[in-house]
């Protein structure tokens, strides 16, 4: 099974680059962030002649998630439970592969903009209620996105630069953690004890020409499906491409 996670920074311009991803890899599974997309725009149809249901909620201009699926799927949620929020950030629904039944999980975190803002205030408050959310769930479950968090300094490229700056705090680090803690592994990390596997390049500075990277998009799997896990990968060459996000998607594959 092939579960693919990708901030992909507008839909619409990137639907062509999501094809080319479908083409070449085939998921079983896609969660977007940042789609950008009014829920009438979605090319709900358009995917639907490539074999996937979406499952999707989205705002013009900004934030928008959507979940992708070849199999079969229940108990959609939209938003964070006992959250109340506008902004349109989560999604969650358990899909069925071969016997198992697997929560997927798909959040774009806020970015939090600076440690002394209200929108920093707002990631905390997500994060904590997400947590909240999950800590009663026990399943087997993938937890992805654009976390918006490098959880080390191998994450970061020249660590001592992101001291005491949003994406690196000790707090969203200990928020990072205390998911991990609630039963979770970070797939990539596991797989690559020592490589950054950096996965978001700012536009500015010639910064992924330069690999001045941060690893902010994770694949979080349930302890029961580490034994599963296979593969990771980061696709960068959907970052070196003409009109790229700022992301490159990632890719999990797991085998049963």
């Amino acid at each position: 099974m092939k579960v693919l996670s990708w901030n992909v920074n507008s839909l619409k311009i990137r639907y062509e680059q999501l094809g080319q991803i479908i083409t070449e890899h085939g998921p079983d599974v896609i969660s977007l962030q940042e789609t950008k997309t009014q829920d009438d725009n979605f090319p709900e149809r358009l995917l639907k002649d490539q074999g996937y249901d979406s499952i999707f909620m989205g705002q013009k201009t900004f934030n928008g998630v959507a979940i992708l699926t070849r199999l079969s799927f229940e108990n959609i949620i939209y938003n964070i439970p006992n959250f109340e929020d506008a902004q349109k950030r989560f999604l969650s629904l358990d899909i069925h592969y071969q016997n198992k039944k697997i929560k997927i999980m798909n959040g774009y975190f806020p970015n939090g903009q600076s440690l002394d803002s209200d929108k920093f205030v707002y990631k905390k408050k997500w994060i904590s209620a997400l947590i909240s959310y999950i800590q009663d769930n026990r399943s087997d479950a993938l937890l992805m996105g654009d976390f918006n968090i490098a959880p080390n300094d191998i994450d970061c490229h020249e660590p001592e630069k992101w001291i005491n700056t949003v994406l690196t705090s000790n707090e969203e680090r200990d928020l990072f953690n205390k998911i991990i803690k609630l039963n979770y592994v970070d797939t990539y990390r596991k797989l690559n004890p020592n490589e950054p596997g950096y996965t978001w390049w700012d536009y500015r500075m010639a910064a992924f020409r330069r690999n001045l990277g941060l690893r902010i998009d994770h694949i979080l799997a349930s302890h029961t499906l580490m034994p599963y896990v296979k593969k990771f990968d980061v696709l960068k060459e959907y970052r070196k491409i003409e009109r790229p996000s700022d992301h490159a998607p990632i890719l999990l594959t797991m085998s049963f």
